[in-house]
């Protein structure tokens, strides 16, 4: 029996039957999670095979599946793929064979271990059979073998008690990870890097002579700051420390003459936290040289080039991410690709000097592409989303400018709706980004926001880049350090206002959602203004302190806030000034909230807080607790059903209007078949108020 909770959608669930495909139509919920979505290339070392992994939605088992695809680039032929037992995986090719290494489950049920496909007899074998899973590996350029990430193996008689339940781990416990090596020919493994610490990051020299790893004092999500880089000689097996600091390197790379380590880090030059993330170049003897500290852009990827005098850089500058060369030699930057997208998945294949990409944008999440000659630029490599102009209407996205407080000029993304009049001021969805450092770019399909469903629904969506975010520089970043909320919220809200002086927006119809920081941000705003007609947090933080010592993640807001909330002489006011429950009490807005029962991020209990102090105002509030699931969610009902509710929330209270669900087929199949958290079954947490 439905709980009234569901009465929103419950009367017109037997309605939302779909409407059979029909060209050039707006994209429903349903199609939104069932985009197939790529991910993992891997191009072969002579670049004639291409791999990758495509989603697939499947609504009966309430998955998400991984397809491993395979194709041959000179034939366009799609080439034997192993039978996966668990989760189809990326692959690593070999160095010097028609051949892949892959990950999967062996027979007996144990751990994931690595398996070796050989694409010309089409037979797979077993190489690994260690105690622990399998997570990552690096080919030595030889072929000879390969080394592998996996964590510390646990003594058997503890793992078959803790698996039977005998014993309780400690809170927050994680096994350290290590390096070991395989080798193909004897089959032999052997431990590399392993000690009181735990493996950050790996790589390996062009030349096979140097491993390259970053090492933390242990698995700790919140201890990576303490990490330093090490380079191992493989010839000598002589470990050499090659930094000592208090910041994290990411994805440390040797120079191909082995003088210098390249990696990204939140720091500036003297290695203060909670800057822009830039690139360093950093030599044995200590010397530390942070590449374009003045350019407001964000280093999201690095690569050393094929000469090693210089660097490619994938960075973010707001509302776009592009590829960069940077001359160590000149100390010039020269801009590769431009355009209105955001590169995803971008990998660099130093032998053959080739580039693959993935570029999202407005049009669709992106098919890869390869640039093999600079003069040419990127070409297709995959054509998945190439009948979407005939079955979908996109809506066109486009950057929007405005001045906030002391005069900052910020910018942001306005997707409009499909139809678009411009002589109508539209219902407005407002969505700010997670992080807080991270920022809104072109393409934006995160299933969190589903951008091309609202504009179906007649909505204007606006998606403001606000300071405390990434892209612009330093001082754009630091403005949350001290205050978490001293200028993002009013950034927010005189990005509203100009499109409402504009005509863009209906005052009278705001709405504003978020995930994870763009929750934050809806708690904040509901209880700063009573403008908004509905709103929707999902994983949103409403009381710092307490958050402070549930998050997984805590060193960065530390920064932000001054100190540890349990330290000497704490900072404790500014948790409670910036901590949205103490003003729950003045909100008006109807506010939905959303959170993963096994969120580690933001926990359940920050939504909890929220909803019952709106519930206590006496405002209408509704909270969704999704069973196992973590900070996001990955079940598609859960995703469907966050959707429907929202669009359904939203039509009540802004448009005064009613919503019928999107459901798939699946959806009307036997009761007892259901997914769990659809409306159709009742152990979906949930509580309201009248």
């Amino acid at each position: 029996m439905l709980v009234r909770v569901f009465s929103l959608i419950a009367a017109t669930l037997t309605l939302g039957l779909l409407v059979s495909a029909q060209p050039s139509r707006g994209m429903t919920a349903v199609d939104f999670i069932e985009i197939p979505r790529l991910s993992d290339p891997r191009l072969a070392p002579d670049g004639r095979a291409f791999a990758y992994l495509q989603t697939e939605t499947d609504w009966t088992e309430n998955k998400i599946n991984k397809r491993l695809h395979v194709i041959d680039l000179v034939t366009g032929q799609r080439l034997a793929t192993p039978t996966f037992r668990a989760q189809e995986s990326a692959i690593w090719w070999h160095p010097k064979q028609a051949g892949y290494v892959y990950l999967d489950k062996p027979s007996d049920g144990a751990k994931t271990q690595a398996f070796y496909f050989d694409l010309e007899t089409g037979e797979s074998a077993q190489l690994t059979r260690f105690g622990e899973a399998v997570q990552d590996l690096i080919w030595h350029p030889d072929g000879t073998g390969f080394f592998f990430v996996a964590a510390e193996q646990q003594p058997a008689s503890d793992r078959t008690l803790l698996d039977a339940g005998w014993l309780i781990p400690p809170y927050g416990a994680n096994a350290d990870r290590e390096v070991w090596w395989y080798d193909m020919d004897s089959g032999e493994m052997r431990p590399e890097i392993q000690g009181v610490f735990s493996v950050t990051d790996a790589s390996i020299s062009r030349s096979g002579d140097f491993l390259i790893v970053g090492l933390a004092p242990d698995q700790d999500l919140d201890t990576r700051h303490l990490s330093d880089v090490f380079v191992r000689n493989l010839d000598t097996l002589e470990t050499t420390r090659w930094t000592l600091n208090r910041f994290r390197e990411a994805a440390p790379h040797l120079s191909p003459d082995a003088t210098r380590i390249a990696y990204i880090a939140s720091v500036n030059q003297d290695g203060d936290a909670y800057y822009e993330s830039k690139v360093f170049v950093e030599s044995l003897n200590g010397r530390r040289q942070r590449l374009l500290g003045k350019m407001a852009m964000e280093a999201l990827a690095l690569a050393w080039d094929q000469s090693g005098e210089g660097l490619f850089i994938l960075g973010n500058t707001g509302v776009r991410s592009n590829l960069y060369h940077y001359s160590l030699q000149t100390e010039t930057l020269r801009q590769i690709t431009r355009g209105d997208h955001t590169i995803e998945d971008w990998t660099y294949n130093p032998a053959k000097d080739t580039h693959v990409a993935r570029f999202e944008t407005m049009s669709d999440p992106g098919d890869y592409q390869i640039m093999r000659d600079r003069s040419e630029g990127f070409v297709p490599l995959t054509s998945l989303y190439s009948d979407w102009p005939d079955r979908f209407k996109r809506p066109r996205q486009s950057v929007f400018k405005w001045r906030g407080r002391r005069g900052a000029e910020l910018e942001g993304l306005l997707v409009l709706p499909l139809d678009h009049d411009p002589s109508v001021a539209y219902p407005l969805v407002t969505i700010t980004h997670g992080g807080p450092r991270s920022s809104s770019r072109f393409g934006s399909w995160q299933v969190s926001r589903y951008l091309p469903v609202l504009a179906a629904q007649g909505y204007i969506v606006f998606l403001p880049n606000h300071r405390g975010g990434t892209g612009y520089g330093d001082r754009f970043v630091r403005d949350m350090v001290g205050s978490y909320f001293r200028n993002a919220h009013h950034d927010v809200i005189d990005g509203i206002d100009a499109l409402i002086d504009r005509g863009l927006a209906d005052p009278d119809r705001l709405v504003k959602m978020g995930w994870s920081a763009g929750g934050h941000m809806v708690n904040k705003l509901i209880t700063h203004t009573d403008r908004f007609a509905a709103a929707s947090s999902g994983a949103g933080a409403s009381d710092w302190l307490s958050m402070h010592g549930e998050s997984d993640v805590r060193h960065a807001r530390e920064t932000v806030f001054g100190g540890a909330p349990w330290e000497r002489a704490a900072p404790r006011r500014r948790y409670r000034l910036d901590s949205p429950i103490k003003d729950a009490w003045k909100v008006k807005t109807p506010t939905l909230f959303f959170a993963g029962e096994n969120d580690l991020r933001v926990p359940p209990t920050q939504s909890i807080l929220m909803h019952r102090g709106v519930q206590a105002a006496g405002t209408p509030t509704v909270y969704y607790q999704a069973a196992d699931e973590p900070h996001n969610f990955r079940k598609p009902a859960n995703q469907l059903f966050k959707i429907n509710t929202e669009l359904a929330w939203f039509a009540r209270f802004a448009l005064g209007e009613t919503y019928r669900p999107a459901l798939p087929d699946a959806a009307y199949s036997d009761a007892s078949s259901a997914p769990e958290n659809t409306p159709d079954n009742a152990s979906a947490q949930a509580a309201s108020s009248p």
